[in-house]
């Protein structure tokens, strides 16, 4: 029991300053806000929504902190966002980035696990972070420019998603480089914060037109993140 406690404060309170408890409130608000919003205008959010809502605000915001209990919440975001967002909307790209987040994660564990190290400053167990070097950085760029512009011809000629996906155009926006974050987070890279940002811009859009107030209000946050989470990598990554 004693280890447990030890663990849970390690996680969620060791290393901790108040900007990052400020930060997180500002991240649940948004949420609550977005919550009140939709019962007002009696059109309320399915409970799954609200889950969805609350575990992503928490769970990129333990990301940015690299820390592992981040998957936790990781989990229970993206089983809800899928059975509730992404299915009921026809967004057959994001779904397909979904699965590919869930398989990623149960690997990203253990990859984290092994480069989970105490910080010598705060006594906080964090992940070591990497950072990629100008020929990395180019060679990534240039994969989200191709990639983006194939998956959009794909899901704009395969019949089978093409007469069903409701934006390939923005869908293939906000799924390449979900598939380069994802990877880069896996293994601990900073740059992965990048590609967050641009997915989450124009996620924004996605979450917009299929007018669900809680999915704007956590892709707002979750573009305010990538700030957040890019200075604190690039201070784990030294």
């Amino acid at each position: 029991m004693e280890k447990i406690k030890r663990v849970l404060i390690d996680e969620f309170v060791t290393g901790k300053t108040w900007f990052d408890w400020a930060f997180l409130v500002v991240g649940i608000v948004l949420q609550c806000i977005a919550i009140a919003i939709g019962f007002i205008s009696g059109s309320p959010e399915s409970i799954g929504m609200i889950i969805s809502g609350l575990a992503g605000v928490i769970s990129v915001v333990l990301c940015s902190q690299g820390k592992i209990s981040f998957y936790l919440f990781a989990f229970v975001q993206l089983i809800t966002y899928v059975l509730c967002f992404t299915l009921p909307n026809n967004l057959h790209g994001e779904t397909v980035e979904n699965g590919m987040y869930f398989i990623t994660m149960i690997y990203g564990m253990f990859v984290w696990a092994k480069r989970y190290n105490t910080n010598s400053i705060n006594k906080s167990t964090e992940i070591k972070a990497r950072k990629l070097g100008l020929v990395g950085n180019s060679i990534t760029a240039a994969i989200f420019v191709i990639g983006t512009i194939l998956y959009y011809i794909f899901l704009k000629n395969v019949p089978m998603f093409g007469a069903l996906d409701s934006d390939p155009l923005v869908d293939s926006i906000t799924s390449v480089p979900a598939y380069i974050g994802q990877v880069f987070m896996v293994l601990g890279f900073r740059e992965q914060w990048i590609y967050w940002f641009i997915l989450d811009v124009f996620s924004i859009l996605l979450a917009i037109r299929a007018g669900s107030m809680i999915m704007t209000a956590q892709f707002i946050f979750w573009t305010l993140n990538c700030v957040y989470g890019y200075v604190k990598w690039n201070k784990l990554s030294k």
